[in-house]
């Protein structure tokens, strides 16, 4: 891999699959490369498709609560500063929105579901769903679909791989106008506002920080992080999908390597210590 053009004063990393090595850990490789990046003067942030208030838990679970900067949740409609606990929410599906995703899932055996809160709320109890939201630490509850008829950061469709994959296969989300959809792991689809990509979160957090896009770098491996990595210094995990990959401007190790760390050590690490930071935007 060549060097980096410019130094880099921001890190953004995507979790399941990119940091996360399981569902529950990060490694000590990890841990200490982000704690190195902000000794140096780099920002750190996190981007997930996961619930914001969700990850502020999670990040003390993970021992890096002291190490990060910002959380970009939903794909990028949440941005969380942990220090104040402060969430700033934006892209909204509305009613009128989510009720044409509902509609064009009927005959498909697809538990549907949203995070609000605390809370992930399902209108099937299944070990896919429960398991969704133990590993977020939130409270699980069954409801009618009517109930999910309301303002929501992100709508969900849960299921076997090749229930999914047939609803993919349909024409059914090229039809939608109201969300956009993509897969985010064998058993889920996400249906998010049209104009939403976590790139957007990102650009927020360039916003408060003084950072442009060609100084961060960001890690990813799925198919929610695609536009993020093509509109920075992306980086691909070793275990992406293949358009990610093609998306990115570089490839390191994979999640069960230290691939993040892997690549913060050799061309992150290795630049001078920043010079203090750019004042935060008033915008």
């Amino acid at each position: 891999m060549e060097k980096l053009n410019k130094p880099i004063r921001m890190v953004v990393c995507d979790l399941d699959g990119t940091l996360l090595y399981s569902t529950k850990k990060i490694t000590d490789r990890n841990k200490d490369a982000i704690c190195a990046l902000r000794n140096s003067g780099v920002k750190f942030g996190i981007c997930s498709g996961r619930s914001a208030v969700a990850l502020k838990t999670m990040l003390a679970l993970w021992g890096i609560d002291q190490d990060v900067d910002f959380v970009i949740g939903f794909n990028g409609a949440m941005y969380m500063d942990p220090a104040t606990g402060s969430i700033e929410e934006t892209d909204w599906l509305t009613p009128e929105a989510i009720a044409p995703v509902m509609e064009s899932l009927k005959g498909y055996r697809l538990a549907m579901a949203e995070y609000h809160g605390d809370g992930l709320y399902s209108t099937a109890d299944n070990p896919i769903v429960r398991q969704m939201a133990r590993r977020n630490r939130l409270s699980f509850h069954k409801v009618r679909p009517d109930w999910l008829l309301r303002n929501s950061l992100k709508f969900m469709a849960v299921g076997m791989p090749w229930t999914i994959s047939r609803y993919l296969k349909s024409g059914e989300p090229a039809r939608l106008k109201t969300a956009r959809v993509f897969r985010s792991g064998p058993f889920l689809l996400e249906f998010v506002h049209p104009q939403l990509s976590k790139l957007e979160g990102v650009k927020k957090a360039c916003e408060r920080f003084g950072c442009s896009l060609d100084e961060v770098v960001t890690f990813g491996n799925d198919n929610n992080d695609l536009e993020m990595l093509a509109g920075t210094v992306g980086v691909a995990m070793a275990n992406a999908l293949p358009a990610i990959k093609e998306a990115a401007k570089y490839v390191t190790a994979s999640n069960r390597h230290d691939g993040t760390a892997v690549f913060m050590e050799k061309y992150i690490l290795t630049q001078p210590p920043l010079q203090p930071d750019k004042p935060e935007s008033s915008k």
